[in-house]
């Protein structure tokens, strides 16, 4: 069964997460914002905040979602790390952990915070200290020394 929205959201509830396509007609900043609020609110709307419990992925990328959509302009790291959906997610516990690694594996960011606060490690030498990348393969190499990721 699919349901269809304004003709503009297909969702497909028989998948493990909740698929949803929206196409984007219009160009620039303000839109592609825009569009990533109605993908947001489509998916709050149609995903039962019951199965995030069962499903703490889903509660993940949701608040991932939100977070980066929010904190994509912001210049202060402490701003960045203080927004409530980055705080819900180190809530988490050591379950987002292996989630937060497979994301720094496609792309750096700053999860670090969030990992530190999580684990009460820190795997950065002082000297790597401020460059993503190299911050990122420190925990990358954390990760698989200690089985969250492989």
């Amino acid at each position: 069964m699919t349901y269809a929205c304004r003709n503009e959201a297909v969702i497909k509830p028989t998948s493990f997460y909740t698929d949803i396509f929206i196409s984007t007609t219009a160009l620039g900043e303000e839109s592609d914002k825009l569009s990533t609020a109605y993908k947001n609110f489509i998916k709050e709307y149609f995903v039962p905040i019951s199965r995030e419990s069962l499903f703490p992925q889903m509660k993940f990328y949701r608040l991932k979602s939100q977070w980066e959509a929010e904190t994509a302009f912001l210049p202060s790291i402490s701003d960045i790390a203080m927004h409530p959906a980055y705080q819900q997610i180190i809530g988490l516990g050591s379950v987002a952990v292996p989630m937060i690694l497979r994301e720094m594996k496609k792309e750096p960011g700053h999860w670090f915070w969030a990992l530190k606060s999580i684990t009460g490690e820190d795997p950065v030498p002082p000297g790597h200290r401020g460059r993503i990348k190299v911050m990122t393969e420190d925990w990358l190499l954390w990760g698989k020394e200690h089985g969250y990721i492989s």
